[in-house]
């Protein structure tokens, strides 16, 4: 084990002498201009189109400010909003609409109920029968349109 150990410093010893050894590339010509270009375009940037961080500290602070003022303002809005919505009577205003939803939901549970009856109405080797046979024609019509792929679709 020391021995694979002293092995392996020596080899990453040679392999970094020969990288060191290697002359340094200079960058291409176009890759530094652009470079250049995109450095003294950021610094010529105004302060407030640069990150948050590099901005002014009263300009972060006034920014820190007016944002709480802002959500201040937005929760004060939906709480009056809130209070005047309380004082209109909905009660005469949506009665045609929970009677409408109140008929819709008493058709749905008398259809529940009826669809119970019958199901409950038909012998269980008949529900087998039908659950089995429905699972026969799924695995059919898989088969059919399989085979209908490789016909119409598969390299001749």
């Amino acid at each position: 084990m020391a021995h694979s150990n002293e092995q392996q410093d020596r080899i990453h010893r040679l392999i970094d002498q020969v990288l060191r050894e290697q002359p340094l590339r200079r960058a291409p010509s176009t890759l530094q201009s652009r470079v250049f270009t995109e450095l003294s375009r950021r610094s010529s940037m105004p302060w407030w189109r640069k990150s948050f961080g590099s901005w002014p500290l009263a300009a972060r602070a006034a920014f820190l400010i007016a944002s709480y003022g802002f959500i201040e303002f937005a929760l004060a809005g939906v709480m009056w909003l809130m209070a005047a919505l309380r004082a209109i009577p909905f009660e005469a205003a949506l009665n045609p609409a929970v009677t409408w939803i109140h008929a819709g939901s008493s058709l749905i549970s008398e259809a529940g109920k009826t669809s119970a009856l019958v199901f409950h109405a038909i012998p269980q080797p008949w529900l087998y029968g039908a659950i089995a046979s429905g699972i026969v024609l799924y695995v059919a019509l898989f088969g059919i349109v399989a085979t209908a792929y490789r016909v119409l679709y598969s390299p001749r």
